[in-house]
């Protein structure tokens, strides 16, 4: 038996702790909200109030405004699809940001509800998914997440759709830099020895290069050049994006590794990995051998970083194998470089 229609608006509080007037609007058949802006009760009882005696105003000129989920969806269509090399992580961060805001208008998001999402992904009251409910995320994962909402917010605004004064206040969690976990030079040699078949050759590569997951497990027969001894992370009609695919030398420890792989590729298939993701077996392999803590593949990118300067090799050198800027390096990994603890104790 369908529910009866409420003739008349009702106060409710919605899961992110926003207090709501509610009404039924019979011509568009459809209920329809108006955000008090307030998660206190008292202050929502009486903004309520303010509502039930103004409340034709509301009505007549009154808006739903756009929610959170309206302006990820528009932002994952319009700009991530368009301008993002690999979009999958910003889908990702609107599937938690969903969960948790929702229709909540992106008007009112502020520092509190900032907080109240932070917990709520830390708790892993949000997160996860079929594999791996409740799931809790770091600091730095949901410091992501929130950066995907500002984003989507700000694309909403050059397009018109909010005003500056309706952008969200957004509190991001703190994350040192300096604290980025690697491993140290036995743990590596460890996972090259435990590990074999194409996972091998996967870790072995990703190290050496300092190269990301996606390059390199996406690695096509044309981006390797064994003549002049380099390896063009970028492949071909490659999307140009801030997360730089640099070209990087071609490493005679790696050339047994590119052999055996393009030794069993399958025909017509350029792909030296095919379609594998190395993403779980890279992560079973780390639990297996006591890593759990540090078991996502882009663990060997920054150790191959930490390593090189930890060796001696210049920053400048560490920031063009890794395709970024040398003031991200410093902000990185800094504290392992000899440069930078020269300058930071040679004078009293």
């Amino acid at each position: 038996m369908p529910r009866k229609k409420r003739e008349t608006p009702w106060l409710e509080q919605r899961d992110n702790g926003v207090f709501y007037a509610f009404w039924y609007d019979a011509e568009n058949r459809r209920t329809r909200k108006c955000s008090l802006h307030t998660t206190d009760a008292d202050t929502a009882r009486t903004a309520f109030g303010q509502f039930l005696l103004n409340g034709k105003t509301i009505y007549d000129d009154g808006s739903d405004g756009l929610t959170v989920e309206a302006c990820l969806e528009s932002y994952l269509r319009e700009h991530a699809a368009v301008k993002c090399a690999d979009p999958s992580r910003q889908h990702d961060a609107a599937v938690h940001l969903k969960a948790f805001f929702a229709d909540t208008l992106i008007s009112d998001i502020d520092i509190p509800m900032s907080r109240a999402y932070a917990e709520a992904r830390r708790s892993g009251e949000v997160g996860g998914g079929r594999r791996r409910a409740n799931k809790a995320g770091s600091d730095s994962t949901i410091r992501r997440e929130l950066n995907v909402l500002i984003a989507a917010a700000n694309h909403a605004e050059r397009w018109k759709r909010l005003t500056a004064a309706e952008l969200p206040k957004v509190e991001l969690p703190t994350v040192d830099d300096r604290r980025v976990a690697w491993l140290t030079r036995e743990e590596v040699i460890r996972l090259f020895e435990e590990s074999d078949g194409h996972l091998h050759r996967f870790i072995r590569i990703a190290y050496w290069t300092a190269g990301r997951k996606n390059s390199v497990q996406r690695l096509r027969l044309g981006q390797l050049n064994f003549e002049m001894g380099r390896i063009d992370l970028m492949p071909e009609g490659g999307r140009r994006t801030v997360k730089r695919k640099p070209i990087v030398p071609l490493y005679d420890e790696l050339k047994p590794d590119l052999r055996w792989l393009i030794e069993r590729l399958e025909d017509g298939d350029d792909r030296l990995f095919g379609r594998q993701d190395f993403y779980r077996p890279f992560r079973q392999l780390c639990k297996r051998l006591g890593f759990e803590d540090r078991s996502n593949p882009h663990i060997l990118r920054h150790s191959r970083a930490t390593h090189l300067l930890v060796k001696g090799v210049s920053i400048y050198d560490v920031a063009k194998l890794l395709g970024d800027t040398v003031s991200t390096v410093e902000r990185t990994y800094g504290h392992h470089s000899s440069e930078f603890l020269a300058a930071t104790t040679g004078e009293m």
